[in-house]
């Protein structure tokens, strides 16, 4: 576990405990997220911490937009469309994993891509699916960086932040 990571679990169940006292006097707490609080997300590690310390404690979780949703619009493409397969494959993933997805569905979104970038751009290029995929950084935020076909983008330097989506299947009947 890196530094950063350890220190940001660290921080979290201080900010657990602190929560508690709170929770104690009658007090709501809330903990704001990025995306969906469902998907992929650290707050359900969070709530889990916070309701085994403090069963009596009612966690409301309020939906949000999760990031390959909101990547896919930020492109200004569907995710998917009819009867297309969807496969979000979450980091840390195995390119064997990656590969069977390619096979299997017509759209794969792989989360958090940036330690895994260099590999998975051999993958899609072994595929012929560099054309139909796109890098999406910190969606919706002021900082968000798009990256349309990957071709000449073998050695990108990405965030935590950042996912891929690929089109293996496009849609042969887009009328």
């Amino acid at each position: 576990m890196s530094r950063t990571l350890q220190f940001c679990w660290k921080r979290g169940n201080w900010q657990l405990n602190k929560s508690g006292l709170y929770l104690k006097t009658g007090q709501d707490v809330v903990f704001a997220c990025e995306g969906d609080v469902s998907f992929y997300s650290t707050f359900t590690y969070l709530a889990q911490t916070l309701q085994a310390s403090h069963p009596d404690v009612v966690v409301e979780a309020v939906p949000g937009v999760c990031s390959p949703l909101a990547a896919a619009a930020s492109l200004g493409l569907p995710l998917t469309i009819r009867q297309q397969r969807l496969t979000v494959l979450p980091a840390p993933y195995n390119l064997t994993e990656l590969e069977a997805a390619l096979k299997w569905a017509d759209v794969v979104v792989l989360m958090k891509l940036s330690s895994v970038y260099p590999q998975v751009w051999q993958v899609l290029e072994q595929f012929n699916l560099l054309s139909q995929s796109y890098v999406v950084e910190w969606a919706t935020l002021p900082q968000q960086r798009l990256y349309k076909g990957l071709q000449d983008l073998p050695d990108l330097q990405l965030h935590y932040f950042s996912l891929l989506i690929v089109q293996v299947a496009l849609d042969p009947d887009p009328a």
